[in-house]
């Protein structure tokens, strides 16, 4: 670290303010310590012989010591990419791990059932276009559709984010997008 220039410093503009920890020890940082102890003596002076309103003193002192507490770098803290589960939709042979609460469990996991077996799958759908993941979502029409809709982007081939957002257009009373729905007489 450099000594500061030579300027007027007040208390929040302080070169001491921007040392860290190990700095002050450091040699060429004695004449930058030297310089401003000797403003803080001057100041301390002019305190006790009441040129200076102690009062505004204290409450820039206060200020200062929140600018610093409030700048001070956060710590990041790293979390293992896998969370723990939250719950389980599963089926006859099959099962997913979320780690978010899915609201239509019971009805994703009959639609899940019937659109795929639990099998994470592509192939073509009646309607001639291709259909993927475990809730055989059309990639070029619905899951793009859904995508703008509910601001959630993601993979119909990822588990996760099938549930995630067929939960999602369930909720939203969208449940007729899928044949099997009304085959098992899920829509109303």
């Amino acid at each position: 670290m450099t000594a500061c220039p030579d300027v007027q410093l007040t208390v929040t503009q302080s070169c001491l303010a921007v040392l860290r920890q190990g700095d002050i020890l450091k040699p060429e940082n004695k004449r930058v310590l030297e310089k401003h102890l000797a403003k803080w003596a001057q100041w301390s002076r002019r305190v006790s012989q009441g040129v200076v309103d102690v009062r505004r003193s204290l409450l820039y002192l206060a200020i200062a010591s929140l600018i610093v507490v409030i700048h001070r770098p956060t710590r990041v803290i790293s979390v293992p990419s896998k969370g723990i589960p939250v719950m389980e939709v599963s089926g006859k042979n099959w099962h997913y791990d979320l780690r978010f609460p899915a609201y239509n469990s019971s009805t994703l996991e009959r639609l899940i059932q019937c659109e795929s077996q639990g099998l994470n799958i592509s192939r073509i759908d009646s309607n001639g276009q291709m259909s993927w993941g475990i809730l055989q979502f059309n990639g070029t029409s619905t899951w793009n559709e859904m995508e703008k809709r509910f601001n959630f982007y993601g993979d119909p081939r990822n588990p996760p984010d099938a549930i995630h957002m067929a939960d999602m257009m369930i909720s939203s009373g969208l449940i007729r997008r899928w044949t099997c729905a009304r085959s098992l007489g899920l829509t109303k």
